[in-house]
């Protein structure tokens, strides 16, 4: 494990790609993020009943808990990390922490797969399909400023 860098940060990056609905249905907090990719948001954009509301709503505090502890669980191995390479730690203790930081980012990203299925539980066939809409438009407009980006950076 050479490359461990590499490999932390295309973990890090497969974090950030892979999970497009949760960004789209909550912040874990009930509230708007700036964005406006906020649980208002996509219940106005698929139209979800109060029924459905509620079930996210009970879904988003149920694994409110359990996110925050991870969250901080990650921040630590990094911390731990950035310690050890600024004491100048050996080779076999950089992977190590490496390893386990890979570890936790691929925990991270089962979590918000099951957080996305749960959240497409709850939805019916119609809104299951204007998501895939909301999402393949939101990704279009990504790749279009990745490319303008690109092109001018």
């Amino acid at each position: 494990m050479k490359n461990w860098k590499t490999v932390v940060g295309s973990l890090a990056l497969a974090g950030v790609v892979a999970v497009p609905a949760v960004g789209m249905a909550c912040d874990g907090k009930g509230r708007m993020d700036g964005r406006g990719h906020g649980p208002e948001k996509i219940a106005k954009e698929l139209d979800l009943t109060e029924a459905q509301k509620d079930q996210l709503k009970e879904l988003r505090e149920s694994n409110r808990e359990g996110k925050i502890a991870k969250r901080e669980e990650m921040h630590k191995a990094y911390e731990e990390l950035r310690e050890a390479i600024r004491s100048g730690a050996d080779q076999q203790t950089l992977e190590s922490l490496g390893a386990e930081i890979g570890k936790l980012e691929v925990a991270k990203m089962q979590s918000r797969n099951q957080m996305r299925t749960q959240f497409e539980s709850v939805l019916t066939d119609e809104q299951l399909a204007k998501l895939e809409i909301l999402k393949a438009e939101k990704k279009d407009r990504h790749m279009k400023k990745w490319k303008a980006y690109r092109d001018h950076g």
